[in-house]
């Protein structure tokens, strides 16, 4: 059975040194967005990836299953991501445990922009 991963819509830049950078708004309750506003903080949270989560990033678009992105990541990395499935695959997990990647069953079935830079 076939897995393909996509990156769902959230905002993501590539910065200068060529890794990507998601940007999350925080979820602040209406009382913590009020002091947030009142102090001028963030009310959002940026992500940087390092060089390995970042190729995984731009290769989860809905049109490779798991085992293609597998073999890209290992082919890309070698021996700096052995072993390549068993990382990967912890990867995928946790990209889709922050809510940020989606699996589905069908190559490219989903309706939502991933973007190719910035949404």
């Amino acid at each position: 059975m076939d897995i393909f991963p996509v990156r769902r819509q959230v905002k993501w830049t590539t910065n200068e040194s060529g890794c990507i950078e998601i940007t999350l708004d925080k979820n602040l309750s209406k009382i913590e967005a009020k002091v947030a506003r009142i102090l001028g903080a963030p009310t959002f949270v940026r992500r940087p990836m390092d060089k390995m989560n970042s190729a995984l990033w731009m290769l989860m678009d809905g049109t490779r299953n798991v085992r293609k992105i597998v073999e890209e990541m290992d082919a890309q990395f070698d021996e700096a991501i052995s072993p390549a499935s068993e990382r990967v695959n912890k990867s995928i997990a946790q990209f889709v445990e922050l809510g940020l990647v989606s699996l589905t069953r069908i190559k490219g079935d989903f309706d939502w922009d991933i973007g190719s830079s910035a949404v």
